[in-house]
């Protein structure tokens, strides 16, 4: 019986059943668990609810996800997230396919980073990565999510994995690189366990390897080791995106034998009359400055700063290295603005 070849092909069969059906039923089970998980996630959240109308417009119409959406995105470009993430909840509870929840999700978890409650974006993103490894624009904003909370290491860990989804792009390569770059630095600032040597040693290392970084590096210099700030400010060629770094120094902090192979540097200093050789400056608005301040009259000049994304154009108050409004990183273009002195204002 053992020997007869019929028997031996209905056993392979009922083994071949067998692994299918416990390999159906695993699969059935992980489905059903992520989609509880994402129900879960969803109802995790407190509710307030929405007015009637639109509570009744996503009972009886026929689609209205697609509406409501764009109902939804259009109240976070206008500012009200709370009206926006009101709306995402509510067709997330009407929602019961897990495939369909995705999308509304990912819109949920924007909404709340963009917000600023980076711990539910997190939690989000991290939800749909589960279902989906491979959704670049969820790993992106997570890598974002947590440089925003100062957990640098996992956003490097987050980008590793984005690096190896865009293999074969030299354009996206390039950017991965200049976040990697980044994110390091900003992790080896942040980092307890490192000396105040051992972090110049390798933030100097970075200043060399990424001339993108020259900022960041000599703000975090100007803090801890002016010496070694000014002996990297005396290799600066173009300094006009760091005129508002250099501002601010009283005379007797500047050492000018170490500037003296450094002109367009000098130029800052002509223009608050620190330095008084007859040269004129090269940038407009410092050479406008020079001048008031040899003619030594009643009308003195100031100057302010705005900071202006090299990408999108648009203009902050403040200076950041990834922009507010389009998120792309780089130093920003420093922006002159000439003013007429206060009378209290000393240069």
């Amino acid at each position: 019986m053992y020997r007869d070849p019929l028997f031996g092909i209905t056993i392979l069969v009922a083994i071949i059943a067998i692994v299918a059906l416990a390999d159906y039923s695993r699969n059935r089970y992980r489905s059903k668990k992520r989609s509880q998980s994402l129900k879960n996630l969803a109802k995790s959240y407190e509710y307030t609810g929405l007015s009637d109308g639109v509570m009744e417009f996503l009972s009886l119409a026929h689609n209205p996800v697609p509406t409501l959406m764009f109902l939804a995105q259009t109240y976070a470009k206008s500012g009200d997230s709370e009206q926006a993430i009101r709306i995402y909840l509510s067709i997330l509870e009407k929602t019961s396919e897990s495939k369909d929840k995705i999308p509304i999700l990912e819109a949920l978890g924007v909404t709340y980073f963009d917000a600023g409650f980076l711990q539910r974006a997190k939690n989000i993103f991290i939800e749909i990565l589960k279902s989906y490894p491979r959704n670049s624009g969820v790993l992106s904003y997570l890598m974002r999510t947590y440089e925003s909370m100062g957990e640098y290491k996992k956003a490097l860990e987050v980008l590793d994995c984005l690096d190896e989804l865009e293999v074969g792009s030299d354009t996206i390569s390039s950017e991965i690189i200049a976040h990697k770059n980044y994110l390091y630095l900003m992790m080896v600032i942040d980092e307890d366990f490192l000396s105040l040597e051992q972090k110049e040693h390798q933030i100097i290392a970075l200043f060399y390897q990424a001339p993108s970084l020259h900022k960041l590096v000599l703000t975090y210099l100007k803090t801890y080791n002016l010496p070694l700030f000014w002996q990297q400010v005396a290799l600066l060629g173009d300094v006009q995106n760091f005129i508002d770094l250099l501002w601010g120094f009283p005379k007797e902090a500047i050492p000018f034998d170490l500037l003296q192979n450094a002109p367009s540097v000098l130029d800052i200093y002509r223009a608050k009359g620190y330095v008084r050789d007859g040269k004129e400056c090269d940038i407009f608005e410092l050479e406008v400055l020079r001048v008031l301040e040899l003619e030594g009259g009643n009308l003195r000049g100031g100057i302010d700063f705005e900071y202006r994304c090299h990408s999108c154009k648009s203009i902050f108050p403040f200076d950041s290295y990834r922009c507010g409004a389009c998120s792309e990183l780089g130093t920003m273009d420093v922006i002159l603005k000439l003013r007429r002195a206060k009378n209290n204002e000393i240069h």
